[in-house]
């Protein structure tokens, strides 16, 4: 009977460890973010890498996808990138929104259509609209902002977000090892869920710790 008694003391303890593991992964759930000025996003998703969340807004009518990419404990020498890839689920290909803080201390924000891996993100038109396109950073936080005209893009997208350093104010290559090459996913514009590159999903994920309430 002892033995069974601590068999079973183990057995809990090493299931309230993992559920402890578990949500402090995911203890920074995108939902309870509130942005400035009341501005309210009904969708998001914590990406699985990078900390890296997902907030927007799809209009079925109009294909408008409104977005805020958040990359949180970020520092100022550093850019990031969220992305849309209409033909494949790589960077190559992606049609990408820039954002990181100059030397000078203002943000730059633009876009970027990746042709080749060796990139320095230069500035160019993307395959579809971009409006309303901003940046800010604050407390080792940069967001992006932006609407997307997506008509003929669906409703199942792959996306693709980064980081990485700077010279300057030149972006640099990212690290190609490690998170850097597992931040892609899909991501489902009505369903909200977003897949990761190995076939899991945020919304699965999240299922789980709450097993353990």
């Amino acid at each position: 009977m002892g033995g069974r008694r601590l068999t079973l003391k183990l057995t809990v303890s090493l299931s309230l460890i993992t559920c402890f593991l578990l949500s402090s992964s995911y203890g920074q759930n995108c939902a309870k973010h509130s942005f400035p000025n009341n501005r309210v996003f009904k969708t998001c998703s914590d990406l699985p890498v990078l900390n890296s969340f997902l907030h927007f807004n799809y209009d079925t009518s109009s294909s408008e996808l409104e977005i805020a990419y958040r990359h949180s404990g970020i520092g100022s020498s550093r850019w990031v990138a969220w992305a849309i890839n209409p033909t494949s689920t790589g960077m190559v290909g992606s049609q990408a929104l820039v954002a990181y803080q100059q030397t000078n201390g203002t943000m730059r924000v633009y876009t970027s259509p990746i042709t080749q891996y060796q990139t320095q993100l230069q500035e160019g038109e993307l395959s579809f609209n971009v409006s309303d396109l901003s940046a800010r950073y604050e407390n080792d936080e940069i967001i992006i902002f932006a609407t997307l005209g997506l008509s003929n893009n669906g409703t199942m997208l792959n996306q693709v977000w980064q980081e990485g350093g700077l010279n300057g104010n030149i972006p640099q290559m990212h690290v190609t090892s490690g998170a850097n090459v597992q931040s892609m996913g899909t991501l489902n514009l009505v369903s909200g869920e977003a897949g990761t590159s190995n076939g899991g999903g945020s919304k699965l994920k999240k299922r789980n710790v709450s097993e353990c309430l």
